[in-house]
């Protein structure tokens, strides 16, 4: 019941009917749900005789600090504590939940029929089937395809999220497919592509380019790498130029969305240059002076916002997290099809969000403790593989059913291949090391230098 409920908190995150169903407006469904989740696992950890570990992995750790620094640089930490604990709380439930290889696929797959979903809805909304109420929000953004939800009623928000149901797709249901599944996914791209090119989103057409071709060849030989990233160079702009709306990026400085952007983006920058530690969560908002009236003004950037809310400390573990996952992701070494598809869609994940950052702001949607849950829920895979190998000389002296649900596969897996070839890292850690502290302390240098850079040049 746990997996079921994170699965279900997956789908009223991405879908949210809440929005466009008139019964269930104003209704609170996702907190509800999430605690229900948190007592079945209770009640599942009791009847296996599990041992719930809340710090496994230096995911876990970095989550633990974050949340801490929220909570003690806010002028109300108690209404913080409060506001940002179910945030938190959708993390270490749902790295407890997904407890198998089996519950990690399922949950990926899940996500990205989630997406697609609302890929669909886009569609069928041009077509005259307006499900969510997507034709007002698509009419008001002049013909740019957007859908009647809190969190997609903008056409970049759209894009961004469905630009990675594409590569998400083809991990899934193309790579080592049957014919039969590489036609599902030829028809879920092509939804998706369609959705995307209709919101005539610049930044999700870059920043997924980017996040497919990097995804593409993750994994790969380093001579593969070479000759894909060249080709990308090559090839990428002139194709990313047949996008609708592309012709006007060589004069970003004179597009009215940009320099209202970019007046909030300074409006940050002295917001942190005057609170080292920020001014606390959620608290800084852009007011900007355009056409002689005060008006609110969105960062449309997650570090921005979360820069001036946080911090320089701030940023240093929300990039900390960031690296842990991509470490995670980088040092695995999967010892099978299924385990390498979980590898590259979580890369996707997290890379797609690493980039659309940039331009769109999600520095406290769910979506980022979730697919950091399950980066988490895969380094324990990785550590229980590991414990099996060095403790388990003689795994069938251990009935099955004694072990949980992700030891026993993992004991499975064991006993078919060597050990050698079952070791999924290179080494494993547990908690974050020096080496973790001084890259994301390079990656909050270069994200404040990136910063500067745009504000002077752009």
């Amino acid at each position: 019941m746990d997996f079921k409920s994170a699965l279900l908190v997956l789908l009223v995150y991405f879908i949210r009917p809440q929005d466009w169903i008139a019964a269930l407006n104003g209704v609170g469904i996702v907190t509800p749900i999430m605690l229900v989740a948190f007592a079945t696992m209770i009640q599942r950890s009791r009847s296996l005789g599990i041992k719930l570990d809340f710090l496994r992995t230096p995911h876990d750790w970095g989550m633990l600090a974050y949340y801490a620094y929220v909570v003690y640089t806010s002028s109300d930490p108690s209404a913080t504590f409060k506001d940002a604990f179910s945030l938190f709380a959708f993390y270490f439930v749902t790295v407890q939940a997904l407890s198998s290889v089996t519950r990690l696929h399922i949950y990926l797959k899940t996500w990205m029929w989630a997406v697609f979903t609302l890929a669909a809805f886009g569609v069928l909304s041009i077509i005259g089937w307006d499900i969510t109420g997507a034709r007002a929000m698509t009419e008001s953004m002049q013909g740019r395809l957007a859908l009647g939800t809190w969190m997609h009623n903008n056409p970049n928000a759209l894009g961004h999220t469905l630009i990675t149901a594409i590569p998400l797709a083809y991990f899934l249901y193309f790579w080592k497919k049957s014919i039969g599944r590489k036609i599902l996914a030829a028809g879920i791209v092509m939804v998706c592509f369609s959705a995307v090119y209709q919101t005539e989103s610049k930044g999700a057409v870059v920043a997924g380019f980017v996040s497919i071709v990097l995804s593409y060849s993750f994994g790969k030989s380093k001579f593969v790498q070479i000759l894909l990233l060249s080709a990308a160079l090559a090839g990428g702009g002139a194709a990313i130029s047949l996008m609708p709306r592309m012709e006007t990026m060589g004069s970003m400085r004179s597009d009215e969305g940009i320099q209202g952007r970019l007046l909030a983006w300074d409006q940050a920058k002295i917001a942190v240059q005057n609170h080292f530690t920020g001014e606390g969560w959620k608290t800084f908002h852009a007011i900007i002076k355009w056409q002689k009236i005060w008006m609110p003004k969105a960062t449309h950037s997650s570090y921005v916002k979360l820069g001036a809310d946080l911090g320089y400390p701030g940023m240093f573990l929300y990039v900390g997290i960031l690296w842990l996952g991509v470490r995670t992701l980088l040092r695995a070494k999967p010892m099978d099809d299924e385990l390498r598809r979980c590898q590259q869609c979580l890369f996707t994940l997290i890379i797609s969000y690493i980039i659309s950052n940039w331009m769109i702001d999600r520095a406290y949607h769910t979506e980022f403790f979730l697919f950091m849950a399950a980066i988490g829920a895969y380094h324990r895979l990785a550590l229980l593989n590991k414990e099996l190998n060095e403790n388990l000389e003689e795994p069938q002296e251990i009935p099955a059913w004694q072990l949980p649900p992700m030891t026993s596969w993992l004991a499975d897996q064991r006993t078919q291949s060597t050990s050698a070839q079952n070791m999924i890292f290179k080494y494993s850690l547990t908690k974050p090391s020096v080496v973790d502290a001084v890259i994301a302390l390079c990656g909050t240098y270069l994200i404040f230098y990136i910063w500067d850079y745009i504000l002077i040049n752009l």
